[in-house]
């Protein structure tokens, strides 16, 4: 066992069992703004607070770089109609890279917003039905794993999966996946390994439609039906039905794919101080995370999102916003929270990587965030709420 091992052995059971890597209150935004008090937004105490301007954001990044001195790097892009901002400060990487707003990194369960309006461009092409049984749509092999764990197949819906309220848990909640990810950090992951260790180490946690729970696992499966409705890889029907290529955001790509253009290279990403990188990328790359990208590329995809240039009709966008059937009391719709910041209803998601992205229709405001360490995630969606603050 070499010493990166000792490290992350060592780490897995100090700072992450005890943090938990429980993706269902951290790699999520509502629950994530639940657990931790987060102060209503606040203006700035400066004649720039009266607009945007990418020297505001920069202002702000460097105020929050100095107080934040244990994380590495930040940076945000904003969108507020069609104006956009971004700024960046820190370093993307040990070696000193300066961290930029073209800096790509791992999007992680922001990659779920991307996977929901992949399904939903389905849904309005008339090539899937969201109340089908995934009984009809994912493998056998998959299936059985189900059946044997006593999962009704033909009970869970497309719909239900999209909402966190199939009944799955979430094989990421594990600490069996937590110690053998850490202590193996190379491994090379698999979509049926992954389902087996969620089958295998946990129990049902509900009846499907019965109650929210925030479930990687059910993304996993989402992948796996897009993949099979439209005979392609994740990677290509991701793109394609999110027209990428359309929005100009042809950088924004999946784990293991080589970049479009010249970029800088990927940042790395921390966690309470130990360095994540040389974690391979399949550990998340199978629909509840896999994309990579940097905040100008995935705020003009949200605000792209909710403009009306993703779907076909203004009734999809709106289903996935309001999200019918969805469980009493829960924050999820569709591929994104649901919440309420001042007086505006915003829609985001986050990445446990310290990602953040949300829009305000009100404001017709996107804003994305990234914090190299993922204990500078409250001050970077703080940040986030702030800017709300200064559009009011």
């Amino acid at each position: 066992m070499n010493w990166f091992h000792s490290v992350c052995i060592a780490l897995a059971s100090a700072a992450i069992a005890s943090a938990a890597i429980a993706s269902a209150a951290i790699a999520s935004a509502a629950i994530a703004s639940a657990a931790i008090a987060y102060a209503a937004p606040v203006a700035a105490d400066n004649p720039e607070a009266s607009k945007l301007s990418e020297g505001l954001l920069q202002a702000r990044l460097d105020d929050l770089q100095a107080q934040q001195k244990d994380v590495p790097g930040f940076a945000i892009a904003v969108i507020k109609d069609g104006n956009a901002f971004s700024a960046a400060t820190g370093i993307a990487a040990p070696d000193g890279t300066p961290m930029t707003a073209r800096t790509p990194f791992r999007l992680a369960s922001v990659t779920k917003t991307f996977v929901a309006a992949a399904i939903l461009r389905l849904y309005e092409q008339g090539k899937l039905d969201l109340d089908t049984p995934i009984g009809d749509l994912v493998s056998e092999e998959h299936l059985r794993l189900l059946r044997a764990d006593g999962y009704n197949v033909q009970a869970i819906t497309v719909r239900h999966l999209l909402m966190h309220s199939s009944g799955l848990n979430d094989h990421f909640g594990t600490a069996e996946m937590r110690e053998m990810v850490f202590a193996n950090p190379d491994r090379v992951w698999t979509r049926t390994q992954q389902l087996r260790l969620m089958t295998e180490m946990t129990e049902r946690v509900g009846l499907p439609g019965e109650r929210f729970v925030y479930s990687d696992t059910g993304y996993l499966l989402l992948g796996e039906i897009i993949e099979k409705q439209t005979g392609t890889s994740l990677t290509d029907a991701v793109r394609a039905l999110n027209r990428f290529d359309k929005l100009g955001i042809g950088d924004l790509r999946w784990e293991g794919e080589q970049p479009q253009s010249v970029l800088p290279d990927q940042a790395h990403q921390w966690l309470n101080g130990f360095d994540t990188f040389a974690i391979h990328g399949s550990v998340d790359a199978f629909g509840g995370g896999g994309l990579i990208g940097d905040v100008v590329a995935t705020a003009t995809y949200f605000d792209a999102l909710f403009g009306g240039s993703v779907f076909s009709k203004a009734s999809t966008l709106r289903l996935m916003q309001v999200a019918p059937s969805q469980p009493a009391g829960s924050p999820y719709r569709i591929g994104l929270f649901e919440e309420t910041v001042g007086d505006q209803k915003i829609y985001m998601h986050g990445g446990f990587w310290g990602v953040i992205a949300l829009h305000v229709p009100a404001f017709d405001l996107t804003v994305v965030g990234v914090a190299l360490d993922q204990s500078g995630e409250p001050e970077i969606r703080q940040l986030a709420f702030d800017l709300i603050a200064v559009i009011e």
